[in-house]
């Protein structure tokens, strides 16, 4: 990646964050401030933003105590689209790929952790994100924990993620991994 192409990713990404944090103050979010390490709201999201993250996926590279504050805002959180793993370990990886919500998410965590935010805010602000861009797998996760069968609401086996459903290249906005390469499927192209 170019330094100009690195520098407009970062532009871009701080813009987005911006947008989403003053957004989700509008829309009755918490506060957010550093200092207060009040928690953040991502109520403006958008899967827009899945561009804006992928796009600066290698752009911060944390260390020291920074990515021991990453490693620890990953530790609780399984990947929706195969929940048998942690999101901290894409099962891609092993042949040099990544999936997109993977990737998306790792990056809004890297960026919040670069900015001062703690673990437990970071790994939040990455639930949240993947609530957000997965939430067909936490109603089903939800609905099996209640003692209720997913599949009566056309719903999936929450084990049965994206993945399992060979949704690994079907767009984020249809449940799937948004793909595998560096141009993240959001949806369906019109014609």
């Amino acid at each position: 990646m170019s330094a100009d192409k690195a520098r407009t990713g970062k532009k871009a990404l701080w813009k987005g964050v911006v947008l989403v944090l003053i957004g989700a103050a509008m829309m009755g979010g918490s506060s957010v401030g550093v200092a207060s390490q009040a928690q953040p709201s991502l109520a403006a999201l958008s899967t827009e933003n899945a561009h804006l993250f992928a796009a600066c996926y290698d752009a911060i590279q944390l260390q020291g105590e920074g990515m021991i504050v990453f490693e620890e805002a990953l530790a609780p959180l399984a990947a929706p689209c195969y929940d048998d793993n942690p999101l901290a370990r894409c099962c891609c990886e092993r042949g040099g790929l990544i999936r997109n919500v993977v990737r998306t998410t790792r990056e809004l965590g890297a960026y919040l952790v670069r900015a001062g935010y703690d673990a437990e805010i970071v790994s939040a602000a990455m639930e949240q994100w993947l609530r957000f861009i997965h939430g067909d797998y936490y109603v089903a996760r939800a609905l099996a924990a209640m003692g209720e069968d997913p599949i009566a609401y056309r719903l999936f086996k929450p084990e049965n993620g994206a993945c399992y459903r060979n949704l690994c290249n079907a767009p984020l906005r249809e449940g799937g991994c948004g793909g595998m390469g560096s141009e993240v499927i959001v949806g369906r192209s019109r014609i």
